[in-house]
């Protein structure tokens, strides 16, 4: 009986020592060959090989431990063979023993990190991947913007605005009339919205430095065609700027040793075109193509230009 507990024991033990020596072989065997990839700021795809094929993509992290999340808000994991989005790239398995990183362009302006956490099926053995994705340099530069007009587009009335501006003349002895000149289009901005029908954000494929984002601008729209101003402006989702009558001027009467108050209403007009946009891109012959309205807000006359005289305020107030 002794014999026979004896050697019972001893190949319970064997069979542990066996056991306990696969799962540690198990353990350094990793299922990628890198834990760490570096890759350039254009858009890359990498491939990573593995040892083998009892492994899922258990969840996708940034570097302080946030969740990434796939393109409906779940977060990001792959079970099986198939394909997952995110913001700025995709993770697919279409092979047992790989797994291919897409990474879009990195226009965000500072290096993108995400890591991958492999592990089995049943969870007992995981391991991470670092992926690093410099910034991007090579910017798309716009080739050329054409306008048109589609259903829907065209220029209509878009209110008034207030103008006012008060002068306070302590010079002279008495109540003199002088002349003075007053600018009521200087501070009426022109503003601007380029939208795009996906949604996208080209200006962020741009150098936000230099000139390379100035495109024509439709002034107005006469017998059915698109007038364009004579100065560019930077293609942008929001711009604004002073328009070409921010220089008209008109002369009125100053009294001095009085409180002089101008005011008049801005008019304003809504202008709206299409316009198809390309994009190229130096060294390369990917193309990008840009369509979407073009939404504008500009004065375009004011009202007669009232003038009240009042008595001067106490020099404290």
């Amino acid at each position: 009986m002794k014999r026979m507990n004896v050697l019972q024991m001893l190949i319970f033990s064997i069979v542990i020592l066996f056991c306990g020596t696969a799962c540690d072989n198990e353990n350094d065997e990793r299922f990628s060959s890198t834990e760490e990839f570096t890759v350039e700021g254009d858009a890359n795809s990498i491939e990573i090989p593995m040892t083998r094929t009892n492994w899922i993509v258990a969840s996708v992290m940034y570097p302080d431990g946030g969740i990434m999340t796939d393109e409906n808000g779940y977060p990001l994991k792959l079970e099986g063979m198939g394909t997952v989005r995110f913001h700025w790239g995709s993770i697919t398995r279409d092979k047992a023993k790989s797994l291919i990183i897409h990474l879009n362009d990195n226009f965000a302006g500072e290096e993108r990190k995400l890591i991958i956490k492999l592990s089995t099926e049943q969870g007992l053995y995981s391991e991470q991947i670092f992926i690093q994705q410099k910034v991007c340099t090579n910017y798309y530069q716009i080739e050329s913007i054409s306008y048109y007009l589609d259903e829907f587009d065209g220029v209509r009335e878009a209110g008034t605005e207030p103008w006012g501006i008060t002068w306070i003349d302590r010079t002279g002895s008495g109540e003199e009339i002088k002349k003075t000149t007053v600018f009521p289009f200087y501070n009426a901005f022109t503003e601007y919205y380029f939208g795009t029908n996906t949604g996208e954000y080209p200006k962020e494929w741009m150098n936000p430095e230099g000139k390379s984002r100035l495109v024509d601008m439709p002034g107005s729209i006469v017998d059915g065609q698109i007038i364009l101003e004579q100065e560019k402006q930077i293609y942008t989702d929001r711009g604004m700027y002073r328009g070409e009558l921010k220089d008209i001027s008109f002369e009125k009467d100053l009294v001095s040793m009085k409180q002089n108050r101008y005011y008049a209403d801005v008019y304003y007009k809504a202008l709206q075109v299409s316009y198809s946009m390309t994009l190229s891109r130096p060294g390369s012959d990917t193309k990008k193509i840009i369509t979407g309205k073009l939404l504008k807000k500009y004065p375009y006359d004011c009202s007669p230009i009232q003038h009240e005289v009042s008595d001067l305020p106490p020099e404290d107030a």
